[in-house]
């Protein structure tokens, strides 16, 4: 199988940021705005850490915009169908969209027929990371990655890995642990993480790259353990456990939930939204509301969402590429 050429991914992701690269120099908002209510499409099926930011931020915009937002759910598709949706609506600041990162690093890396492209899509703000986990069932004497890879290649055929989907990040995740590593472990997809953890729980699959919001309470039980924490940095929610990329693997990409607006959105209207997204991200009972359910807030700019969408566009689009993953 072939998979989408590397420069469709860099060339868009470029386009992304030079779109927003005069935001911060146009600050004054639009004093008609907003005129009228405002929608925020989530392209997931309403209950998960999407939909949960997508929420809090929403009765939070409600109150300082001074009009009522609304969620609206769209599922489907690996997120394509509300993505589309998103896409096509008017870009007055009326629609915007709540997306998980696969939705613009992985699709576009994956899908040789896409109904829509990164450039679609001007960033506001990757609001938060999802603090995710490498995680194995007890039964398995392992402690570590190194020591996962080491009993697989002894008991070849025997571990199954649980995710979320073809060519979703956790997926994509399991094939790059298999190439990078040599290991050998079994894909097995789902329809999504919770149904994973029942998997694992009930020793179907015995390895998952899981949310921390999903595995906490059975890591503190003792019926999973973790052996490597996603992202750059350590996370406090899996205290003592290394990060992926101390354990031979290079840096792995934890997803992360952005907000996002039609492109064609006015500059000021854009700045509009950052500003009050900044006020969003710097209270602290948001940050504790989201911190409980494994979401660690960042609150980044346009810009460096951008910059965000750029660099992982390239590294979905790597990994996709040795995996030999693509869709139609």
């Amino acid at each position: 199988m072939t998979t989408p050429d590397i420069s469709r991914v860099a060339g868009a992701t470029l386009l992304t940021l030079a779109c927003v690269a005069s935001v911060s120099a146009q600050t004054a908002p639009d004093m008609n705005y907003p005129a009228r209510p405002v929608r925020i499409i989530v392209p997931l099926a309403a209950g998960g850490p999407v939909d949960l930011v997508a929420r809090r931020v929403g009765d939070r915009l409600s109150k300082q915009l001074g009009q009522p937002v609304t969620v609206e759910n769209r599922a489907g598709g690996n997120g394509i169908i509300g993505a589309t949706g998103c896409k096509s609506a008017q870009p007055d600041g009326h629609t915007l969209c709540i997306l998980l990162s696969d939705t613009v690093v992985i699709n576009p890396a994956i899908y040789k027929k896409l109904p829509y492209a990164v450039t679609d899509f001007a960033p506001i703000s990757e609001i938060s990371r999802i603090d995710t986990a490498v995680v194995v069932t007890t039964a398995l004497p392992v402690r570590t990655l190194q020591e996962l890879v080491q009993y697989d290649r002894a008991h070849p055929g025997t571990l199954n890995w649980g995710h979320f989907g073809i060519g979703s990040s956790s997926h994509l995740f399991m094939a790059q642990v298999n190439d990078k590593l040599g290991s050998r472990i079994v894909d097995v997809p789902y329809q999504g993480g919770s149904l994973v953890l029942n998997a694992m729980l009930g020793n179907q699959v015995q390895v998952s790259s899981l949310s921390y919001s999903l595995v906490a309470q059975y890591i503190d039980s003792g019926k999973l353990r973790a052996l490597a924490v996603l992202g750059d940095v350590a996370s406090p929610r899996f205290p003592g456990v290394p990060l992926l990329k101390d354990q031979g693997l290079g840096t792995a990409r934890n997803a992360w939930v952005g907000l996002f607006a039609p492109t064609g959105t006015s500059p000021a209207i854009i700045a509009r939204l950052f500003n009050e997204i900044k006020t969003i991200t710097s209270d602290t009972e948001f940050q504790k509301a989201l911190g409980a359910q494994g979401l660690a807030v960042t609150g980044r700019s346009p810009e460096a969402t951008a910059a965000v969408i750029k660099a992982e566009g390239k590294d979905w689009q790597e990994v996709a590429a040795s995996a030999k993953v693509s869709l139609d």
